[in-house]
């Protein structure tokens, strides 16, 4: 049985060419956030952050707790003088009360031998175990978890945000590659339209029927239109690499995108904004909390000026080279009260500053809530208006169709020129670029209401 050379190259590039399909990855919007989600660095640095605080309200929570340490000593002096003490008799005094007060007047027959010690050197170790439990501090351990509580909260928040923002900044790189991809398709049906008008003129041109001109007047346009194409898929490289770069992925790498029909746009609901806002951005979740931080710091502040109350435990133990046969241990129990009297009026100049530092954050969040509800009625103001751009670019596609059916028309018969043919073809054309830029907008606007309304957080989507 002969198998053709032929036949084998064949089946080569068709092996070729079907790994190629398969290599292409075909990427949704879904897949696509979840790819920018899971590479994002600055996503990945935010839950380092919750991370790091969720380990540091661990540490406050260890507050509440008895502290134990040990510690040992050695010290070791070398040349140390020998101690020699003569013996003599020792003095007498003619009552008690003139020996406490030195007052000697002879001696008696009682000896008392001298001695003397050469020692060279000294060693003392010294070391025990110690146990402290705070008892009252004026609430700054209830207060320090507290604040490691909220400072948690804060940073979960701040990770969501960060997301909302990949989620946004992902859609809107993925739309522009939909936008050039359908502008690519347009040029292309145009450009077919233009060959096609293109023959057609040739072949009046041969006959006799239309000048050189006006073929030629087709052929420029033709040429220009091929010189967008090739410029809007230069574009299409640039919105990849663009939307590679939102994935994690190399630049170069190439894919396609999948979308659902974008024939039937529907207005989302607008309603009931600003309260979702209020409600649900983290912006001002985050401030709420901060305004707590800072009451936090102003009874932080107060508890420095409280009473102090803790116990200790002690279990020490010494030896002295030369004196101690064995090591002598000592538990020791204390307790200790420290009580802030007097300061020159510290005390309460701090108070009131962290009292000031409280009114900011809560002017700060009385701000924010305003510019949020403005962000929120500027976002629907901007979706309305894309839908309806929506709405009036569907009206002039359709318009646009039939003026091009009609010029066609007339132009076979001889009712129309060719360059009222070239602007009809131009029209619908840019009718239908329109549109796209109008529907991708739009889409991305969708986002950007969810993202104002705080509905783009990863509770809400993926």
């Amino acid at each position: 049985m002969k198998f053709h050379t032929s036949k084998l190259i064949a089946l080569i590039a068709l092996s070729i060419a079907t790994q190629g399909v398969h290599a292409q990855q075909t990427l949704t919007l879904d897949e696509c956030r979840k790819q920018a989600v899971e590479h994002n660095k600055q996503l990945k640095k935010a839950g380092y952050r919750k991370q790091e605080v969720l380990e540091q309200r661990k540490a406050a929570r260890t507050g509440y707790l008895p502290v134990m340490d040990a510690n040992a000593n050695l010290m070791h002096v070398r040349g140390v003088d020998g101690i020699n003490m003569p013996g003599g008799f020792l003095p007498t005094a003619e009552s008690a009360e003139a020996a406490e007060n030195g007052d000697f007047t002879g001696q008696s027959d009682v000896w008392m031998p001298g001695t003397s010690m050469e020692m060279d050197h000294f060693s003392l170790m010294y070391g025990g175990l110690n146990i402290s439990q705070p008892i009252y501090a004026g609430g700054k351990i209830q207060l320090g978890n507290q604040m490691a509580q909220a400072g948690l909260e804060i940073a979960h928040m701040a990770y969501d945000l960060k997301y909302a923002e990949v989620i946004e900044l992902t859609d809107q790189a993925f739309w522009n590659v939909a936008m050039v991809e359908a502008n690519i398709d347009l040029a292309e049906k145009y450009i077919e339209m233009l060959v096609e008008l293109e023959g057609q003129m040739t072949s009046m041109f041969e006959v006799g029927l239309q000048p050189a001109s006006e073929k030629l007047r087709v052929s420029v346009q033709k040429n220009e239109a091929e010189l967008q194409l090739m410029m809007a898929r230069n574009g299409l490289k640039l919105a990849k690499m663009n939307l590679n770069q939102v994935l994690g992925k190399t630049l170069t790498t190439d894919f396609s995108i999948r979308y659902d029909s974008l024939d039937k746009i529907r207005l989302i609901d607008l309603s009931n904004g600003s309260e979702m806002a209020l409600v649900q951005r983290f912006e001002l979740k985050i401030l709420e909390r901060q305004v707590d931080l800072s009451e936090y710091d102003r009874k932080m502040v107060k508890a420095d000026y409280l009473p102090q109350v803790g116990v200790g435990f002690q279990y020490m133990g010494t030896y002295v080279d030369d004196l101690n046969e064995n090591v002598t241990f000592r538990p020791t129990v204390a307790a200790q009260v420290n009580i802030p009297i007097y300061q020159w009026g510290q005390g309460k100049y701090k108070q009131k500053a962290a009292q000031f530092k409280v009114e900011q954050q809560e002017t700060e969040l009385s701000n924010t809530a305003d510019l949020i509800n403005l962000e929120v009625l500027s976002a629907k103001v901007k979706v309305e208006e894309a839908y309806e751009a929506i709405l009036i670019a569907e009206k002039n596609v359709a318009e646009a169709e039939e003026s091009l059916g009609e010029t066609r028309s007339s132009f076979d018969v001889g009712l129309n020129t060719t360059t009222e043919l070239l602007n009809a073809q131009a029209d619908w054309l840019n009718a239908k670029v329109q549109q796209i830029r109008a529907i991708a907008r739009y889409k991305v606007l969708v986002t950007t209401w969810k993202k104002v309304t705080g509905n783009l957080y990863p509770a809400n989507n993926l």
